[in-house]
C-alpha cells in the first residue's frame, strides 16, 4: 500500500497534480503537429495547382512556337521545291515575331512564345539551304529552353566566385 501525508499526497510517487500537467503538454505538442501538418498539405495542394497550371501554360506556348515552327518548315518546303531558294527569307519573315538571318547553311530563324510573366520558350532553328547535305532534314534546332522572361544579353548572372 502506499502512504499519504496528511494533504493527500502520495510519498513515494507524483501526485495527481503532476500526471494532469504533463498530459497537458502532450495535447499542446499534438495538436501543434496536427496544425504544421495541416498548414503542410495546404502548400502542397497549392504547389500542385500551380504546377498544374505552370505545366499548361508551357504547352501551350510549345503549341505555339510548334505552329511557327510548321510554318517556317512550309515555307523552306515551298522554296525549295520552286528551286529559289532565296524567297525563304521573304516568305519566313512574314511569318509574326520571326527574326530571319542568312548563315553558310542556309538561313537562321528565331522567335520566342511567352509561357507565363517570369518565362519565355526561345527557339531558333537552321534552315538549310541543301538538305542532302545533312540528310535530307530542311532545318536544324539549334536552340529550344525557357528562359526568364526579363534576361536579355546585357543580363548578369550572379554567380559565387569561391571567395568570401
Amino acid at each position: 500500500m502506499r502512504e499519504k501525508n496528511n494533504d493527500g499526497v502520495s510519498v513515494n510517487g507524483f501526485g495527481t497534480g503532476y500526471v494532469s500537467l504533463i498530459m497537458i503538454f502532450v495535447m499542446i505538442c499534438l495538436t501543434a503537429l496536427a496544425v504544421m501538418s495541416f498548414s503542410a498539405a495546404g502548400m502542397n495542394d497549392s504547389m500542385r495547382e500551380r504546377h498544374r497550371e505552370n505545366a499548361a501554360a508551357y504547352y501551350e506556348a510549345e503549341r505555339n512556337a510548334n505552329r511557327i515552327l510548321m510554318k517556317i518548315d512550309e515555307a523552306a518546303y515551298n522554296a525549295a521545291e520552286s528551286g529559289l531558294f532565296m524567297t525563304f527569307a521573304d516568305t519566313a519573315t512574314l511569318t509574326e515575331g520571326v527574326t530571319v538571318t542568312p548563315c553558310p547553311d542556309g538561313y537562321n530563324c528565331s522567335w520566342s512564345c511567352p509561357v507565363t510573366e517570369k518565362l519565355t520558350l526561345v527557339c531558333a532553328v537552321t534552315v538549310c539551304e541543301e538538305p542532302a547535305q545533312h540528310e535530307g532534314r530542311r532545318y536544324i534546332v539549334t536552340e529550344w529552353q525557357t528562359v526568364p522572361a526579363d534576361m536579355n544579353a546585357d543580363t548578369a548572372v550572379n554567380v559565387w566566385d569561391g571567395t568570401f
